[in-house]
């Protein structure tokens, strides 16, 4: 084998073992970084608003349609270890809203959902939107899968 064929059989392998396995790529991040991608981040908030608005729709369909003033209400602790969660509602539509408590390690600082994020899993496969903020302020949008 002359130095050629063995350079492009390297690169060859190289590209090969980089391109095996997105969900890895995707999972593990940036090498030696350990703050996590957005992504998750997005899962992580997304799961937790998807949780609370269940709890927060269960207390509607058992109270006559009305919706809970708080989360004490809906028996939803508003504090957890990693977030602050909120809820409003805008025009008889519940918003939670979930909220890092510490930023740091983070790319994203905040997500929040309306009821919608419901129906949305349902109708695919558990998959749902949520918006976003990232640290710095800026929107983002993703989609979330929901827990099984």
């Amino acid at each position: 084998m002359n130095l050629r064929s063995s350079s492009a059989t390297l690169v060859l392998a190289l590209l090969m073992l980089g391109g095996c396995s997105k969900k890895a790529a995707v999972a593990g991040g940036v090498a030696g970084s350990k703050a996590p991608i957005p992504d998750q981040d997005a899962e992580h908030l997304g799961r937790d608003l998807f949780d609370v608005m269940d709890a927060v729709l269960s207390y509607k369909a058992s109270h006559q349609g009305r919706l809970p003033q708080t989360l004490r209400q809906v028996g939803v602790d508003s504090l957890t270890r990693s977030t602050i969660r909120r809820l409003a509602v805008d025009a008889g539509t519940p918003v939670v809203t979930s909220i890092f408590r510490n930023t740091e390690g983070h790319q994203l600082s905040s997500c929040r959902g309306t009821s919608d994020i419901q129906e949305e899993a349902s109708l695919n496969e558990r998959i749902f939107s949520v918006d976003c903020a990232t640290v710095g302020g800026a929107p983002a949008h993703f989609k979330v899968q929901g827990a099984r």
